[in-house]
């Protein structure tokens, strides 16, 4: 199982990203000036995000960027992730080499196995410190908590002024409905479909 490595030789900010990103893959994060090192995520990973993409960028009300892999400065300089998904406020300036916290209404995670600790823990803190409204984690294998919701499971979190906590729920089975960071309706199991975005165009 492929895992984050950290790497702690020196104190890296948001300016090493830059350069260190310019290939896709592997993709390096910095966390209080430590940085970390991701590996490429699983097909499924990818094609659930890539699917999730569409669906928000639809689903967006006022034409709310919804945008990958991109950078997002957390505060300081020290701290800067690049999230599976981040979705805009309206009128940001997609130009920018990275975006700050407060140009960003959600951020979106799609958890790997050897990223875990990551995505439900860490992330979730820095995110919700730099004060990101809304924290969506994707869970495509068991995790805690899970009860006997069928995976995949989008777990919507809303940041209540000291943390993030959960107010809706996706899971597979049957359509669902969400309205935060703004309504939409999904059975998540379709969005593993690498055919899901040709079905939806041909509407």
């Amino acid at each position: 199982m492929a895992r984050t490595v950290v790497v702690s030789d020196r104190l890296y900010t948001i300016h090493d990203l830059l350069e260190l990103n310019e290939e896709r893959w592997p993709r390096f994060e910095v966390l209080g000036g430590t940085l970390m090192m991701s590996p490429a995520p699983a097909p499924k990973h990818q094609i659930f995000g890539d699917n999730l993409q569409t669906l928000l960028t639809v689903a967006a009300p006022r034409g709310e960027a919804v945008i990958t892999a991109s950078h997002l400065r957390l505060c300081e300089d020290e701290t800067g992730m690049v999230p599976d998904l981040l979705v805009l406020h309206p009128g940001v300036n997609l130009e920018r080499t990275y975006f700050e916290a407060e140009d960003v209404l959600a951020a979106v995670e799609v958890v790997s196995p050897g990223n875990h600790k990551n995505d439900r823990i860490v992330k979730a803190i820095a995110y919700a410190e730099a004060g990101i409204p809304f924290y969506w984690r994707v869970e495509l294998a068991p995790f805690p908590g899970q009860g006997e919701d069928r995976l995949p499971v989008v777990l919507v979190q809303e940041h209540t002024g000291d943390g993030y906590r959960e107010v809706e729920r996706l899971t597979a089975g049957s359509v669902g409905n969400v309205t935060r960071p703004f309504p939409l309706s999904i059975d998540p199991a379709v969005l593993l479909d690498p055919a899901w975005q040709r079905t939806l165009l041909s509407r």
